[in-house]
This record gives C-alpha cells, structure tokens and sequence, in this order.
C-alpha cells in the first residue's frame, strides 16, 4: 500500500511517535508499504521554521535525509 503522509505525521513520526495511533505506527512499520512525503508538506514545514512556528530537533534537510535513509520515505515532486 501506499502511504502519503501529512505533515503533521511526518514531524510525530520522526520525532514524537507517541502522538500517533498504533494503527498509523503499524501501518508506517510494515515494510510492505511504499511510505511518501509530498514536496509541499517539506514546503509547509520549511515556512513555519521561517516564520518560528515550528522548531525541529535537526536541520529540515538533516531529519528529512534521516527518514529517507531510515525508512526509505519517497518524496513526492509536484507537476501539473
């Protein structure tokens, strides 16, 4: 199955996996299913840290090469 995260589930699941269900935590576990973040929601993560509503534990670009090496997340490009 493929899974396209939201933002919100991305930064819990990276950072405060407790926030999510164990359902969700299952479903983001099983190796069998393709997990993908959209380049927009890297977008929407990006301008909340310019505009200081979001504070990550790492560099955006450190967490989101960290969840690509750790669980094989895709990103997702944006095309018309």
């Amino acid at each position: 199955m493929k899974l396209l995260l939201d933002t919100h589930t991305f930064i819990w699941w990276a950072s405060e996996p407790g926030n999510l269900s164990k359902k969700v935590l299952d479903a983001l576990e099983n190796e069998k299913n393709d997990i993908i973040l959209s380049v927009v929601s890297v977008w929407e993560m990006q301008i909340k840290i310019q505009l200081g509503k979001l504070k990550l534990n790492y560099p955006l670009r450190d967490l989101i090469q960290k969840q690509q090496n750790s669980n094989d997340i895709q990103i997702l490009a944006v095309s018309l």
